[in-house]
């Protein structure tokens, strides 16, 4: 019986090693299907998704331009007064910083006042609403040359610069409690024209004398004179 026992342990060896080599290939998981790693002849990995570009980014709008500004005026501050071509009207215009105001009137019944804006020298006045009265032309350091519209009738004018005691005044009183507004152009050679308007009724104005304007009296009521420049508002609204 001794004899045989070395064969015996050899083959006990032997066959646990067989053993030991059969779990190992069972659990290596280059041999178990559907794993990474795994033989050639497996299924392949997922692919990997391409990565997504961002979004353009959307056109921006377009700039506007801002309107253009209007063109400085001509002159900064200055008045003009003469007549119209038939000297069928006085006008007197005054201009400051741009703004603009005139007068037109016939010393009888003819009269507007008018507001508007000098734009270089370029001229614009209109009356109160509802009156057709206007006056277009152009400005310069000496004269005011142009066109006058009153009551649907066009006269062209031209009135050179002045200086004070000449130009554009405006007077009111209460007369009987009536409102009465007076209108007076005082021309470069010294002439006065006016119209009194009281409550719509039109007439010749009372005398003005340019050296003393503050002395007006209208039926023995003191009139309130100034003198009108650009910057006045001579529209009642």
């Amino acid at each position: 019986m001794a004899r045989y026992a070395p064969f015996a342990t050899l083959a006990a060896v032997a066959a646990l090693g067989g053993a030991l080599f059969v779990v190992n290939e069972v659990n290596n998981p280059a041999n178990v299907p559907g794993v990474v790693g795994e033989s050639p002849g497996g299924p392949a990995a997922p692919p990997v998704p391409p990565i997504l570009a961002a979004p353009a980014a959307p056109n921006p709008a377009p700039a506007v331009e801002p309107p253009p500004a209007p063109e400085p005026p001509a002159v900064a501050e200055e008045s003009y007064a003469g007549r119209t071509a038939g000297n069928e009207a006085t006008v007197a215009i005054a201009v400051k910083d741009g703004r603009a105001v005139g007068y037109v009137c016939d010393g009888d019944e003819i009269e507007a006042w008018l507001e508007g804006t000098l734009e270089g020298d370029l001229l614009t006045l209109r009356g109160a609403d509802g009156s057709t009265a206007t006056v277009t032309g152009t400005s310069t350091a000496a004269a005011t040359l142009g066109t006058v519209t009153v009551g649907g009738t066009k006269w062209p004018f031209s009135a050179a610069r002045v200086d004070a005691p000449a130009g554009l005044y405006e007077g009111n009183a209460s007369v009987r409690g009536v409102a009465t507004r007076v209108g007076w152009i005082v021309t470069g050679d010294g002439e006065v024209t006016g119209v009194a308007n009281s409550a719509g009724r039109r007439g010749p104005a009372p005398a003005l004398d340019p050296a003393d304007p503050y002395a007006v009296e209208v039926n023995g009521v003191p009139v309130a004179v100034s003198v009108i420049d650009g910057g006045d508002a001579v529209i009642r609204r």
